[in-house]
């Protein structure tokens, strides 16, 4: 089966290293590492950094609030997906000299704002000037008198939910790189709360920070599986992304190709609990969106109007990363990709 070229970086490069005994995910095992630091098999410490690099030197984020939201909302996503609870943050911030300082101004609100969401604190990092910015976080966290959430544990016969509709991100990226009279409202939360409901039932679950497709492939790697969606994409997609879809006229499957996603989380569950799952978000004013099955076969496979695409679970995701990251040859491989399917 056709692996995910990302996952395959990572485990090339970090697999090199040694692991810490008390460290209880493997590697690209879970969205963070997790520590049982008490050796109780019940309390666990976990640490996650990440940045956004690309989307600042690309410039899909310009906007210095929006880059201090992210700046926060990228790691305590990842916090989310295995269901932690978080202390504080260390913040990494790398800017030109002289900086203006409306900009940064704007970017303190947007940290602060983010904060102030997840109920956390910039409790101490790094500053330093350099020729471009350059912005990263490391979140602290912990998990008491519980068990993490995991991206292994996955099985066939298991339901597949998202937190909410998905592709905003890629309806973002497209309105900033090709068609900026789409407008289009960026403001992504990290899924802190639904996490502890998630962790209630689910068997495996990943953040869409690189989009469902992505998230899709590192799940069938690493659980050995396929993905049946069922729900036809359109149904699943956030309002905007459905209407950047009829407006650009491209199909919905590619609103969740990736790179940039929507920071919901993707989570599995075994169909004898759907019920009481179905019964605790009703209670919790929660509004998962059932996306398909698990399934043994290892392929995704989804409904593309009005063709049935059955596809290694990577393919999608590997497009991106065999176009090096140009955007313009990026949409285009996406675009050839459809046009190959609906001509054979």
């Amino acid at each position: 089966m056709e692996t995910g070229i990302e996952n395959d970086l990572i485990i090339e490069i970090a697999g090199k290293f040694q692991r810490l005994p008390s460290q209880v995910n493997l590697l690209s095992e879970s969205d963070a590492e997790i520590l049982d630091w008490k050796n109780k098999k019940t309390d666990y410490l976990v640490l996650k950094t990440d940045g956004i690099f690309e989307e600042i030197s690309q410039k899909l984020y310009e906007d210095p609030w929006l880059i201090g939201w992210m700046a926060i909302t990228v790691t305590i996503s990842d916090i989310a997906a295995v269901a932690a609870d978080p202390i504080g943050i260390l913040l990494s911030l790398q800017i030109p000299r002289p900086y203006d300082a409306g900009w940064l101004q704007a970017f303190q609100k947007g940290i602060n704002d983010a904060c102030s969401t997840y109920g956390v604190y910039v409790i101490g990092g790094d500053t330093n000037f350099t020729a471009s910015l350059s912005v990263s976080s490391t979140a602290v966290a912990t998990i008491t008198d519980a068990k993490p959430l995991f991206r292994k544990k996955m099985l066939p016969g298991d339901l597949l939910y998202s937190t909410a509709t998905l592709g905003i991100g890629n309806a973002f990226a497209y309105s900033r790189y090709f068609d900026p009279s789409i407008q289009i409202t960026y403001r992504p939360i990290a899924r802190l709360k639904e996490s502890k409901l998630v962790q209630q039932y689910a068997t495996a679950c990943i953040d869409t920070s690189d989009g469902l497709f992505p998230a899709i492939s590192v799940l069938a790697d690493i659980n050995d599986v396929g993905i049946e969606l069922i729900t036809p994409l359109r149904d699943i997609l956030h309002k905007d992304a459905a209407r950047t879809c009829q407006m650009a006229d491209i199909p919905a499957w590619m609103m969740l190709a990736g790179p940039h996603g929507e920071y919901e989380l993707l989570f599995s569950i075994p169909a004898p609990k759907k019920e009481a799952f179905q019964k605790a978000c009703a209670a919790a004013g929660c509004q998962p969106v059932y996306l398909g099955n698990v399934i043994t076969d290892k392929v995704v496979s989804f409904f593309s109007e009005p063709v049935i695409i059955r596809c290694s679970p990577s393919l999608i995701a590997n497009l991106f990363h065999l176009s090096s990251g140009n955007i313009p040859l990026y949409f285009n491989l996406l675009m050839q990709q459809h046009k190959n399917w609906h001509e054979q």
